[in-house]
């Protein structure tokens, strides 16, 4: 009888998941209730003031027949801007991208809150997420309104629909647009030698 309950025991303890690695270094606690209130307010502040600030950049319907005129004013919060419809249409790239990234934010943030391993250092990535969304956002749209697009278009001639739903795009899947730049880049350049602690990212 020993023996039988001996070996329930040592199989159970076989089963038994290995313990988790516990974490060092900087940002390695836990984030508390205030912190996990103050990034969360912060992703979705900038989620509203993003999606204002598309909307009012926004280009206004061009009536049928009538030429886009070369500057339109924009409503801004306090301010009354004037710009042209290629700086628009730049503006527009550049929010969809933040936004795209913040999309991706809430849904990394809700799954770590949830599961209650949220660490400070991830706080880091939740606040530069949409000034990356925003950046790749714009790097995509010069490539490839460069690329396929004549030099001579006009503003009526593409889409911002298009442009700001691969913003939008790029920002919430910032790695896998990061990775493509790198295809295109080693196709038209010289691929460099890896450095001693490169850690290659997964694809």
């Amino acid at each position: 009888m020993t023996e039988e309950l001996n070996t329930t025991i040592e199989i159970n303890e076989e089963l038994k998941e290995p313990a988790a690695p516990k974490r060092i270094g900087v940002g390695a606690s836990l984030v508390g209730p205030i912190g996990v209130i103050l990034i969360t307010a912060y992703l979705i502040l900038a989620s509203v003031l993003l999606l204002y600030s598309l909307v009012q950049f926004w280009p206004p319907p061009i009536p049928a027949g009538e030429s886009a005129p070369a500057s339109s004013p924009v409503a801004f919060l306090f301010w009354t801007l004037s710009v042209s419809d290629e700086v628009r249409l730049i503006f527009i790239v550049a929010l969809a991208g933040a936004l795209g990234s913040l999309v991706h934010a809430l849904r990394s943030l809700y799954w770590y809150v949830g599961n209650r391993e949220l660490v400070w250092s991830w706080l880091a990535k939740y606040i530069l997420l949409p000034f990356v969304g925003s950046t790749l956002g714009l790097v995509f749209y010069f490539v490839i309104r460069g690329g396929f697009f004549s030099p001579e278009a006009t503003i009526e001639q593409t889409s911002p629909f298009g442009f700001a739903g691969l913003g939008a795009l790029v920002g919430m899947f910032s790695e896998q647009a990061v990775l493509k730049l790198k295809e295109v880049a080693e196709t038209l350049l010289a691929k460099p030698e890896p450095g001693g602690d490169a850690v290659p990212q997964e694809e």
